[in-house]
């Protein structure tokens, strides 16, 4: 499966690991996405916002911390858009996108 982080999710990315947040658990959550892993999936919130995805990356962290996204299955090829990274706040307008 490809991905393609939208230009929103990298600079929202960097944003976070300038303020030290561990992203590893973000990394992790991209490569459950990947893999498919169910129970990871299910342990953090993964759900579906309109036309995307939505996934609580750490819900001891902070479960108010959020990764969008969603699958094109347009092509033949499965292809992982990463849509962005952020609060509830920072990302009600992208529910409906």
């Amino acid at each position: 499966m490809q991905v393609n982080p939208t230009k929103r999710y990298y600079r929202a990315y960097k944003r976070y690991e300038r303020k030290h947040y561990p992203m590893d658990y973000v990394d992790d959550c991209v490569e459950a996405i990947l893999t498919n892993d169910k129970e990871f999936l299910a342990k953090h919130k993964d759900h579906p916002v309109g036309k995307n995805r939505e996934m609580h990356v750490n819900r001891q962290y902070n479960d108010d911390w959020l990764l969008y996204y969603r699958t094109d299955k347009e092509t033949h090829e499965l292809i992982l858009v990463l849509v962005a990274l952020g609060t509830h706040d920072e990302l009600d307008r992208f529910a409906n996108m």
